[in-house]
């Protein structure tokens, strides 16, 4: 029996002046998989008093109730995957869902888990870790061979980073549990923000005479490296992946972050200025 026919079945016994404990009593030994439970009977006949006899569920306005259709899953998914950061109220504000709904979208139909982002290499392979300790313990040779006063002076160090306007990033995404590993690389991003180069030294000094540690990523970095050889600049080989190594991710970017934060510019010639 479907609903309609319960309800009608039920306003005949209520005619007959019989209890709603006594109609549920019949319902569930003559029905007992379908027979409605006693709360859905009680609130029919609150319904019979005040007049409403409609055995079909009236329509209602609104958003239909199942909104987790293809369509919906394409879209979300296409969010994420371009900004992986975004919080599920965002994406629910995007595709006009609610956020409950959205939520179950992202874990059970996608498959994702909010995880909190680690800036860290992604499996080392065997050569990156030989890469590494060599780098270490070139530094290590480097220390012990010059000291820490002509260091200090005749060191410079290279490097690049994305300044953003609003530091306080989110730092959890929305990524599927075991993925594939693969190795990290630097790939442009095109939020807000600036991209600034900084090279930094304590006194001027003959090119010749210092030490540079830095990276080139430009396709001209052969050139860059021919020009270095040519002027007899000894350059500090780096370890790949490997930001805990380089004083400009150590401590200067994130001083120059948190002095920058908020703050907005003209033009790049300005954002460069204002770091300097």
């Amino acid at each position: 029996m479907e609903t309609p026919d319960f309800r009608f079945y039920f306003l005949i016994r209520i005619k007959l002046a019989r209890t709603v404990i006594e109609i549920h009593g019949d319902m569930l030994s003559n029905f007992p998989d379908s027979c409605p439970g006693l709360s859905t009977l009680q609130r029919w006949h609150t319904e019979f008093d005040k007049g409403v006899f409609a055995l079909e569920k009236k329509t209602r306005p609104g958003r239909p109730r199942e909104t987790r259709t293809e369509e919906n899953v394409a879209r979300v998914k296409r969010l994420v995957e371009n900004n992986p950061r975004m919080t599920s109220r965002k994406v629910a504000a995007e595709v006009s869902l609610p956020s409950s709904t959205v939520f179950r979208l992202l874990t059970e139909d996608l498959g994702l888990r909010n995880l909190l982002s680690v800036l860290v290499p992604h499996q080392f392979s065997e050569a990156n870790k030989t890469q590494r300790v060599k780098c270490c313990q070139d530094l290590l040779k480097l220390f012990q061979d010059h000291g820490e006063d002509f260091l200090g002076s005749h060191l410079l160090v290279q490097d690049e980073s994305w300044f953003y306007w609003d530091l306080a990033e989110r730092r959890q995404v929305w990524a599927v549990l075991d993925p594939p590993c693969e190795t990290d690389s630097e790939e442009d991003d095109d939020s807000d923000g600036a991209y600034l180069q900084a090279e930094t030294q304590k006194d001027k000094i003959r090119l010749k005479d210092c030490l540079l540690m830095g990276q080139c990523t430009s396709p001209h970095c052969h050139r860059y490296r021919e020009f270095l050889t040519r002027r007899d600049v000894e350059q500090v080989k780096q370890s790949p992946y490997s930001p805990d190594l380089s004083l400009c991710d150590r401590s200067l970017f994130r001083k120059l972050k948190h002095l920058l934060r908020g703050d907005e510019f003209g033009g790049h010639e300005e954002a460069t200025l204002r770091g300097r």
